[in-house]
């Protein structure tokens, strides 16, 4: 399967000369002292009148902290520092690569350098993983937010440094936003920043951001702005060159790691820096503690495993339940050397199911769409290929309060009566559960359910074939990478064919793949996104009508309706809880109305194995990108731990 993540927001850096680290620690420190003592600090000298300065954010004022913690609860207070960590291909990439093409994250085309974001970049302010509609400081040290809400001025930490040894100044953070906001930045980077206007420098360490509208998530999206050095884009020469032009280019970034070494598109090393800027920090105590970490990327699915239990590698996040009971033995895992455990994951589950390219004709009926999905014997696959280990999903925010239930509630009637007209009527009524196939003549009910809307949308069985008035047959290609769906891809291919549609699977490299749904050249596949802790400022990008337009964007489907952008902005509005739970609910009820997906499965666990080279922090967050938890707060395991089998973890969607 094709898995799409949220990559988390952890960063890279390092200085030059023995005097500026020694001056910059202290002052780091001093700073983060500082911060932790007080939630404001008053205006600096220079910078504009902005009364109001504080040090978190959060989505609604009254959850906002009134200081920032000594260090995130999730973090160790003093782990162990050193040691390597070695791991496979990046699951949490946009989508999953197996060899790497460009240094630049950002850019649409290429594939990124495994962890690149997470490791070579920092934002303006940090998101706790416990709860994504906080942030606290990082490279900026406070805020104000103006009283109309049209703009909000951030102050940068005087501790904070480049790579090059460069203070990270506001003519930095304005150049970031300028290239991050525009073409040839991708899509899924640049929508981010959509609600933001224009970002300008005050003086050498006050920025402004202007939005769009009075949204307080524009706040926290411009506190998600990644910063990098004016300088990246210096040529040796002289001479600037294009931010399209730093494929090749190692980034001058601000966080605790640099590129250490690279021995093909398949391969590279990260080396921590020692003098790190931020890491007396708050959010950063207790983090990024391997001296190196390393990355080897495999085209063959079945050798991550293999590398892991030769001692390879030191993590595996596994998404296959036959992989799971079946090949996660043997004489490491008898001696200890190496663990498995599952563990229960909270918060929203990962939207993973199969899409449907609504930009083809032959899905715009939602008829058809409806047809399809009953070919889908989820009880007879879960029975037989996955032990039973799954949960059939039913929507975009499962398991969480925001998942529509029953009928409408007054709140959501409010947000959907306007929008009756281009609403299917189901919307109005119960949300159905997705049909099940339990019982001796499950399937059949559902596929002669199928036939008799596939006739009514205009499709008819004759001459071998099922055609549409003009004699075309119905034709699916299921695009797959090959790594674990097919066989059960294979299952529905069989279903569809019953019912006379040409059913194919289509097997490609994950690199082509990659392409193909950058410019939405796809009929059907299966896809995952990420969860959000809190849905807001990903909809656009997933379900925008903008966004079906945008090549590179996130909405594979091509969802481009009125109703949906209406309630995507009736979610990012919302000035309340309540507000947000009752507008998030008639966004899923709609969603699930317009049938983009035939929802596949979920777990509610995370399946993790682990060389005990390597050992968890003692608290694991709510919810999280897992490799990206493995890299910023596990460690090397003591020279004692024992070899109990008992440890936190992480989460995954599939199969």
């Amino acid at each position: 399967m094709i898995a799409l993540a949220h990559a988390g927001k952890r960063r890279a850096r390092r200085w030059a000369g023995v005097c500026a680290i020694a001056l910059a620690q202290a002052a780091a420190s001093a700073h983060a002292a500082t911060l932790t003592a007080s939630p404001t600090s008053p205006t600096t000298r220079g910078a504009p009148d902005a009364p109001h300065w504080q040090t978190t954010l959060a989505l609604f004022d009254d959850a906002r902290p009134a200081s920032v913690p000594a260090r995130l609860p999730y973090a160790d207070d003093t782990p162990p520092r050193g040691g390597t960590l070695r791991l496979a291909n990046y699951i949490d990439a946009t989508p999953v690569v197996t060899s790497y093409d460009s240094l630049n994250p950002f850019l649409l085309r290429g594939n990124a350098a495994p962890a690149a974001p997470t490791l070579l970049f920092e934002t303006l302010m940090q998101r706790s993983l416990d709860d994504v509609s906080t942030q606290y400081p990082l490279l900026a040290d406070r805020v104000a937010i103006a009283p109309d809400g049209l703009s909000a001025t951030f102050h940068l930490n005087p501790a904070a440094r480049f790579s090059n040894g460069k203070p990270v100044s506001a003519d930095d953070v304005v150049w970031s936003f300028d290239c991050l906001s525009q073409a040839p930045t991708s899509p899924f980077y640049s929508g981010r920043y959509a609600l933001i206007r224009a970002a300008r420098a005050l003086d050498a360490q006050t920025v402004r951001f202007d939005f769009r509208s009075a949204q307080r998530r524009a706040v926290l999206d411009a506190g998600d702005l990644y910063v990098f050095s004016r300088d990246w884009a210096r040529a040796p020469a002289g001479g600037t060159r294009s931010f399209d032009q730093l494929a090749t280019v190692p980034p001058i970034a601000s966080g605790p790691y640099r590129i250490d070494s690279r021995a093909s598109n398949r391969e590279i090393v990260y080396r921590r820096d020692p003098h790190y800027w931020g890491a007396d920090l708050p959010v950063r105590r207790g983090m990024f503690n391997f001296d190196t970490i390393s990355f080897r990327l495999y085209s063959d699915d079945s050798a991550p495993l293999q590398a892991f239990r030769a001692g390879d590698i030191d993590a595996m996040f596994e998404g296959s339940a036959e992989q799971w009971t079946r090949n996660y033995s043997g004489p490491g895992f008898a001696a200890g050397t190496l663990h498995k455990q599952e563990f229960a994951e909270q918060g929203i589950s990962d939207a993973q199911g199969l899409f449907f390219n609504l930009r083809r004709k032959k899905f715009q009926d939602p008829r058809v769409r409806e047809a399809v999905g009953l070919a889908l014997d989820y009880e007879w696959i879960n029975r037989n290929m996955f032990f039973g280990q799954y949960e059939r999903s039913q929507g975009f925010f499962d398991d969480s309060e925001f998942a529509a239930r029953g009928t409408p509630g007054a709140d959501e009637l409010a947000l959907l009566e306007p929008l009756r007209a281009s609403l299917p009527p189901e919307v109005f009524g119960d949300v159905p559960a997705q049909p099940q196939t339990t019982g001796k003549d499950g399937l059949r009910n559902n596929l002669a359910r199928a036939e008799a809307l596939l006739e009514s949308a205009g499709w008819h069985y004759r001459d071998g074939a099922l055609r549409d008035a003009s004699g075309t047959p119905f034709t699916i290609e299921l695009l797959d990478d090959g790594t674990g769906m097919q066989r059960i891809l294979m299952v529905i291919v069989r279903n569809l064919r019953m019912l006379g549609i040409d059913a194919r699977l289509r097997i490609m490299d994950q690199t082509v793949i990659n392409e193909r749904l950058k410019h939405f050249d796809f009929d059907m596949t299966t896809l995952g996104y990420r969860a959000a802790s809190v849905p807001g400022g990903e909809l656009a990008r997933r379900f925008g009508s903008e966004a079906a337009r945008t090549p590179g964007s996130e909405n594979y489907a091509g969802v481009s309706s009125p109703a949906v952008d209406a309630l995507i902005a009736d979610v990012q509005h919302a000035q309340s809880e309540h507000a947000l739970i009752a507008a998030a609910r008639a966004l899923d009820r709609v969603l699930r109305g317009e049938r983009i997906m035939v929802p596949e499965w979920h777990i509610t666990h995370a399946r993790v194995a682990w060389n005990r080279r390597i050992a968890p922090p003692a608290q694991v967050p709510k919810q999280y990108p897992w490799m990206d938890w493995v890299i910023g707060w596990w460690h090397a395991a003591p020279q004692s731990a024992p070899t109990a089998k008992t440890a936190p973890a992480f989460a995954q969607t599939q199969e």
